[in-house]
């Protein structure tokens, strides 16, 4: 018979390993979770290293030939102050139709006049921002937004009108028939106004959906019956007066006589007095070439003649030089 002593040795015997045994199991069932857990995030660190790859492996978005501005550019602050001031402007609370899209343009463009002269007036920099600006509309355009792409180019119109009137001197005077047109462009004429503007193919697929469609003009008769006053371009006729301002018919153009009649006096005037100084121009760059011929013949007879002379006292001077030295030796 095992004594009382014995069975109590061997229980606490049997209670220890027990215990051990729990301690081994739960510290394999925490390791277990510990390696899985570990298993889980070295899973998720992978996949989110895929991922990175992956997406540095895609090509940058297109800029459409845009180059960004240098931080702090003076042609950043440029367009920043000229998006600001035309958000700014409380024309649209004053006009309708049209001229609540143009005018902020407008005032915009005085506005810049007068802060930043420097960068409106030059063609290198001006050219610079007409990209940011073309890339802006071409990506208006392929995310569907093309009221926003329409206001775009009218931007894009009214500085390339500054470059050509103010600084290349090609022009008159700022058409404002096109920037009407292009705030109420057609998709056809929209396209195709971005596309011949940037580097890139992105709306060369875009341009094949909307080519079929007619490029429409803008009436310039504020009554005209047409349907928000477009008609076909190639159907057009336009005042031979201003060269300025577009009709659907010689109704239309009677029609709005009485409206056109100043603006076009005006407009006529600058016309004669910009062909009359390009007149004025030429002649002074062709009297310029042929007074350069000329001075040049003239340049090379005074040269000739000189030669001629300087020879002939040089051969004088031999001559005499050798009467002298005759004379010593007699």
């Amino acid at each position: 018979m095992v004594s009382r002593k014995k069975a109590k040795g061997k229980a606490r015997k049997a209670a220890k390993a027990k215990k051990e045994e729990e301690e081994e199991k739960e510290a394999h069932d925490e390791s277990s979770a510990t390696a899985a857990q570990r298993r889980e995030q070295e899973g998720a660190e992978a996949q989110l290293q895929m991922q990175r790859l992956l997406i540095d492996s895609l090509p940058p978005p297109c800029k459409h030939g845009f180059d960004p501005f240098p931080a702090g550019h003076i042609c950043d602050r440029f367009v920043r102050f000229y998006l600001d001031t035309c958000a700014s402007s409380d024309a649209p609370t004053k006009w309708t139709g049209f001229g609540a899209r143009v005018v902020p343009l407008l005032e915009a463009l005085d506005a810049m006049e007068d802060k930043y002269p420097e960068v409106l007036y030059d063609s290198s920099k001006m050219k610079h921002i007409l990209t940011y600006f073309s890339s802006v509309g071409t990506q208006q355009i392929l995310d569907g937004d093309d009221d926003a792409a329409r206001i775009t180019s009218a931007v894009i119109v009214i500085f390339e009108e500054v470059i050509a009137f103010r600084v290349q001197k090609t022009q008159a005077g700022l058409h404002i028939q096109k920037m009407l047109e292009m705030v109420n462009a057609d998709d056809h004429t929209l396209v195709s106004f971005f596309r011949k503007r940037i580097t890139c193919s992105c709306l060369d697929k875009k341009h094949k959906e909307v080519k079929s469609i007619k490029k429409m003009g803008l009436c310039n008769n504020k009554t005209c019956p047409l349907p928000d006053r477009k008609v076909e371009r190639s159907k057009m006729l336009h005042c031979t007066r201003c060269r300025d301002a577009y009709y659907c018919s010689r109704d239309c153009q009677k029609a709005a006589w009485s409206d056109h009649r100043e603006d076009c006096k005006e407009r006529a005037v600058e016309n004669a007095m910009f062909e009359q100084e390009m007149w004025i121009r030429d002649q002074i760059q062709c009297n310029r070439g042929k007074f350069v011929s000329v001075l040049v013949l003239a340049t090379a007879t005074i040269c000739i003649c000189l030669y001629y002379i300087v020879a002939v006292f040089h051969r004088l001077w031999l001559i005499g030089r050798a009467e002298i030295g005759e004379v010593l030796l007699m």
